[in-house]
């Protein structure tokens, strides 16, 4: 079973001290009497640790204090239940929404549609119809309220910013119907005047670009001690991406996106005359 946001990044921290000690994943276990599979769950965020084998790894590990009191209020927080653990997300998914819900700044370009936490709930029901066929209503109708669910903190000033940069060909794209793009594109238009959302454009005339190989999506928190992230979204599932040299990587090809995109208000004229494209469409 995935585990928590809180957990993963517990067990980050694990395996960075199990590092910075000169500890084999071996060596931990030994110490312990548990297995090595054991504790690479723990390592990897898959099982959480208990408290008396987290005191034991901290002070096996030569831990300071103050971190020591950080691990441990992180490991009573992982045991709290999130709001999206009642909504029997797939594995792959509920880290990230886990980790998008206690981050303080998003850094997400798409490609082929718009960012799901900009989606319009009829926007939103269209794509899952289409990419989720062998759904039930009921199941579409959860993913439908998970999406939306996740906007909540970006909607009511929860803490969150996001900075967003979708490909052009995604605003042309008709998704569901041409009344539904015109009320996505003035959603869109609208959420772009907000101090907590960068929205910006790559347009057609940006020729090729960084973005070409697919969506990227990065993570930053307040915590210092907690390093960004990213997520890989494919058609088969996803992962969260903790690496630092590929988050770096990706934080880079983000930033080169961003600086090839429309200004904040080029982007909201060029939505307005997609936007009335698509309304004389449907006349």
């Amino acid at each position: 079973m995935a585990g928590t946001a809180r957990q993963v990044h517990l067990g980050r921290q694990l395996r960075q001290l199990r590092t910075n000690a000169g500890l084999s994943l071996e060596e931990a276990a030994a110490h312990l009497e548990r297995s090595r599979a054991t504790v690479g769950h723990w390592e990897r965020g898959h099982s959480r640790v208990s408290a008396k084998d987290l005191d034991a790894l901290l002070k096996f590990y030569r831990a300071p204090e103050d971190l020591i009191e950080q691990l441990q209020q992180l490991r009573r927080e992982s045991g709290q239940r999130g709001w999206w653990q009642s909504y029997k997300l797939p594995p792959y998914l509920a880290p990230f929404v886990g980790f998008e819900a206690e981050a303080s700044e998003i850094f997400h370009y798409e490609l082929g549609l718009v960012p799901g936490l900009l989606q319009t709930e009829d926007y939103a029901r269209a794509v899952h119809e289409v990419g989720r066929l062998k759904l039930s209503d009921s199941e579409l109708q959860r993913w439908i309220d998970v999406r939306l669910k996740r906007q909540e903190r970006l909607n009511s000033g929860g803490g969150l910013t996001l900075h967003a940069v979708v490909a052009e060909e995604a605003l042309h794209r008709v998704v569901g119907s041409r009344s539904v793009m015109v009320d996505q594109l003035e959603h869109l238009i609208a959420v772009g005047k907000r101090t907590t959302v960068n929205l910006q454009v790559l347009p057609f005339a940006a020729g090729a670009n960084a973005g070409s190989v697919g969506p990227i999506t990065v993570l930053r928190f307040d915590d210092a001690s907690h390093d960004d992230v990213a997520f890989s979204d494919t058609p088969l599932g996803g992962h969260v991406i903790d690496d630092l040299r590929d988050v770096a990587e990706l934080s880079r090809l983000f930033s080169a996106l961003q600086a090839q995109a429309l200004s904040s208000e080029d982007s909201e004229d060029l939505l307005r005359t997609i936007a009335d494209a698509h309304a004389g469409s449907k006349e």
